[in-house]
């Protein structure tokens, strides 16, 4: 159930181009077969702008959706039940613009797990898109991409591994002599290093801008601004982030991409929190920006030390915005650029239809990047250069990282802010600790705690898959909690359920499976170091798009390329495509898999081969065509579409002796799939969980796999994995048996493990130390 609106509407972190789909069993003829079928949608924009919102809920009185403010108000909407205890009801009228918005089941405030999920208000929020008429600068257009990357630092500030986003544009790989402007640019209060990405569409926008020569070519960096110390209690600013910037992000981005030096070519922008981060950064370091963006936000203080320093440091653009309705922003901004205007300065103010919204940033995003770098450039007026240097952090802080890491944060924070304002009525609120979802008390006992908000709630349950459900009990204000011993070792999902409807916890770990936004736990595997964070030479982990083919929708792909990929240029590597499972999406191999930790871990210590690995949605369905029922029409998408963009994106050696696939369950099957399908393409191979077919009702591999100068024509490598406590290993390992007793040298893999992310890790750790050796 995908919709032909743009696909920037409809994307979120936690699935790029959502599917709203689950897969069933038919009995049919006395045959079962795996099919998917359409599910619930949480929130989906109707042709006309009308919004329908659902929610399943049948043990539920009431369910009910309102803003946060803003464009859509407080006020709740009451949804209507039909037979099956589905909540649903279609909206008219809703203000276009980004909606965060809060769920009621009986009048308790939740999250919906169905419905797109972001990172805001502190927590995994739903949210959903309105476009205004005529509007689409921000959308997803058929037009050259830049790159997208994930890369790794380490904070001097308060001595945590930290992600930043950097969007390097379309020409930035085919153009080695280039060098590039910067903007840094920063989140609001309560957003992180993701927001500018999936809630503000940077990319989108930068891409659009550039195709139509509207602005400069730039690299731009977004990171989490949060850098709070043990036992702070900081106002409004949260820790020293000023220092974080100067002394470890610049130092990180110009040691490792090709930027153009001098204030000139570097420039501060924010929205928010954001905005006064910048405006404080530039007033303390004006010898490093020359450009300053205000989106929302105003400082009297640091604008007039900007001011008072123009003569020493002439800033060349200074543009400040909100939205119309953020009452007397406007006028006291409007002061300020004026003074600046005056000087010669570029910018001025602008107002936006909205209030303190991403649809209002998005458009301040668009008007300061067609003002900035367009100056003479003054060069770097003797700036020394930046050196990147890591201090060295405990096995402890990693460790505490490694667990808690997830893809809408990556190093959370646990906070909420008591709002409030100074003496001159400027934001001047404080953080406040809250609970984790879950937290591990006690790895020998395998017991966890865990919490949740759920004011007002008459029961609450957590429900660790695999192991049941426990319920919770009122603690501490308005939480919710229990503690739950027994746990096994390894990754777990858990649901937790409010007056018995399946919802979302806003502040634990979040990830995709089982269709639907799924809370995790890590319970550690004290002997299993591998996929931990380590300080190795990090690798980057890559956002590309490309067009399928098969379906005529754009893909993301997340691609790891290894720490020497950008250190050596004219070397090529070899390509392993790793494929999710069924319930899960191209995101999971990064997050829950934690692939881009064990690559650099096993590089690192010379056990693995440096190689490009790319993960992507193993979900195809075209819109007119036949697919296959249960593994979609994604094999033969990869071979059409996928493998091709690669091949002409990275510097990969484009032979099957260079080029692997394996996945897991449903990837395992679209392995094996597409592997005999193609031999001209794969020569290494590996099936984690999906079975070892030899010939069944649909296919017949038994001219391969019982034939050893058959195989050996094919195959360098066939990995075939299952768990011993899997309900498919006594199958598996009969076949296993049957191919290696006709002498066909496939190399099994097992131990105790169930179907679940705790061995599949295993069996990645395993098969990276076979692929691509003699």
């Amino acid at each position: 159930m995908q919709t032909k609106q743009n696909q920037a509407l409809t994307m979120h972190p936690l699935f790029f181009d959502a599917i709203y789909r689950t897969a069933y069993m038919e009995k049919k003829d006395g045959k079962v077969a795996l099919k998917y079928k359409d599910d619930i949608c949480g929130v989906r924009l109707e042709d006309n702008k009308d919004v329908t919102f659902t929610m399943r809920a049948p043990s539920a009185e009431t369910v009910e959706v309102a803003g946060v403010g803003g464009s859509m108000g407080r006020d709740r909407i009451r949804l209507e039940r039909d037979e099956e205890g589905n909540f649903s009801k279609t909206v008219s009228g809703i203000a276009p613009g980004f909606h965060y918005h809060f769920w009621y089941v009986d009048g308790v405030q939740v999250t919906n797990p169905v419905a797109p999920v972001a990172y805001g208000c502190f927590g995994a929020t739903n949210f959903f898109e309105v476009p205004r008429e005529g509007e689409d600068f921000w959308f997803l257009k058929d037009v050259p991409h830049g790159d997208v990357q994930v890369r790794t630092y380490v904070s001097s500030v308060n001595e945590h591994v930290k992600k930043c986003y950097v969007y390097t544009p379309p020409s930035y790989g085919s153009a080695p002599e280039k060098k590039y402007p910067v903007l840094y640019v920063q989140h609001g209060v309560g957003e992180d290093e993701t927001g500018w990405i999936w809630n503000g569409k940077l990319n989108f926008i930068l891409d659009n801008l550039i195709a139509e020569g509207k602005c400069k070519e730039m690299i731009v960096v977004m990171c989490s601004g949060y850098a709070f110390l043990k036992d702070e209690d900081p106002v409004f600013y949260p820790g020293d982030f000023g220092r974080e910037i100067t002394e470890n992000v610049i130092p990180f981005i110009e040691s490792n991409y090709r930027t153009a030096k001098g204030r000139s070519n570097r420039a501060m922008a924010g929205l928010s929190l954001g905005s006064a981060q910048a405006t404080q950064f530039v007033a303390r370091f004006q010898h490093l920006f020359a450009h300053l963006g205000v989106f929302s936000g105003m400082r009297d203080g640091e604008t007039e030390q900007i001011l008072s320093q123009h003569e020493k440091y002439p800033m060349e653009t200074v543009f400040m915005t909100g939205g119309i309705g953020e009452q007397g922003l406007a006028e006291r901004q409007k002061v300020y650029t004026d003074r600046f205007q005056a000087l010669g300065v570029a910018g001025g103010q602008r107002s936006y239809p909205g209030y303190h919204e991403w649809h209002v940033w998005r458009a301040s995003l668009k008007d300061f990047a067609e003002l900035i770098f367009q100056g003479e450039d003054r060069g770097d007026q003797g700036e020394a250069d930046f050196t990147y240097e890591e201090c060295t952090l405990t096995k402890e802080q990693l460790d505490r990282q490694t667990f808690a890491e997830h893809i809408l944060m990556f190093d959370p924070i646990y906070k909420g802010l008591i709002r409030a304002v100074d003496e001159k009525g400027r934001p001047a609120g404080k953080y406040k600790d809250e609970h984790c979802g879950a937290e591990v008390t006690d790895v020998a006992g395998g017991k966890a705690r865990f919490w949740i908000r759920a004011q007002g709630a008459k029961t609450v349950e957590v429900d660790i898959w695999g192991m049941g459900c426990f319920a919770m009990e009122k603690a501490e204000e308005d939480w919710w909690s229990c503690e739950v011993t027994g746990i096994e070792k390894g990754f777990h999902y858990y649901g937790i359920k409010v007056n018995g409807v399946d919802v979302l916890d806003s502040n634990a770990p979040v990830g995709y499976g089982g269709f639907r936004a799924i809370n995790y736990l890590e319970m550690p595997e004290e002997d299993f170091e591998e996929y931990r964070i380590r300080q190795t030479p990090h690798g980057t982990v890559h956002l590309n798009y490309y067009p399928s083919k098969e379906t005529g929708r754009t893909k993301l792909c997340y691609v790891y390329t290894p720490a020497s990929y950008e250190k050596e240029p004219e070397r090529r590597y070899p390509v392993l495509y790793l494929q999710h499972g069924g319930g899960e999406n191209e995101a999971g191999w990064v997050w829950q898999g934690k692939l881009a930790n064990l690559a650099d871990n096993l590089i690192a210590a010379g056990e693995m081969e440096e190689m490009i690995v790319v993960m992507n949605t193993g979900y195809a369905f075209p819109e007119n065509g036949a697919y296959h029922p249960s593994m979609s029409a994604f094999t033969e998408e990869l071979v059409s579409s996928g493998i091709p963009y690669i091949d002409n994106t990275y510097r990969t050696i484009a032979d099957k002796a260079h080029r692997a696939m394996a996945g897991l369950s449903m990837g395992g099957m679209q392995t094996q799939k597409c592997v005999y399908a193609h031999p001209e393409l794969f020569e290494w191979a590996g099936i984690f969980s999906g079975g070892l077919t030899i010939q069944n009702e649909e296919v017949d591999y038994s001219h391969i796999l019982l034939d050893p100068e058959e195989f050996a024509k094919r195959f360098k490598l066939l990995f075939v994995a299952c768990g011993t406590e899997e309900s498919s290993f006594e199958s598996t390992k009969k076949n296993e048996e049957t191919v290696l007793a006709a002498g066909v040298p496939i190399v099994p893999f097992e131990g105790y493990g169930y179907h679940d992310w705790t061995f599949w890790r295993h069996c990645a750790n395993d098969f990276l130390r076979r692929l691509f050796k003699a």
